[in-house]
């Protein structure tokens, strides 16, 4: 399974994924995921989160931050939303511009 697919599952039901609708929560399993694609495969080069680090700070003009899931948990409670759903909008928006 890749990530696009592995994303479009959780999308769907993030909490079969992990116990809370979280930004942080999925932030690991993803890490984890990583991880165990680099372990397969050491050429695995289909990770987007320096890019979609570097798109969400440009986009919302945001100071340098630790992770990506920073920016979001910061956008998601500046809008009042729910930090995985606010990832999952940014995170297709990032895709389109690619």
């Amino acid at each position: 399974m890749n990530i696009e697919e592995l994303l479009s599952h959780i999308e769907k039901r993030p909490q079969m994924y992990f116990r809370e609708r979280d930004v942080y929560f999925l932030e690991t399993f993803l890490g984890g995921f990583f991880v165990s694609e680099y372990l397969k495969d050491k050429n695995f080069k289909n990770d987007f989160r320096s890019n979609f680090y570097e798109w969400l700070q440009n986009k919302f003009n945001l100071q340098d931050n630790s992770t990506w899931a920073d920016f979001i948990d910061l956008i998601s409670k500046k809008e009042n939303l729910n930090s995985v759903d606010v990832f999952f909008r940014e995170y297709h928006l990032f895709k389109r511009k690619q």
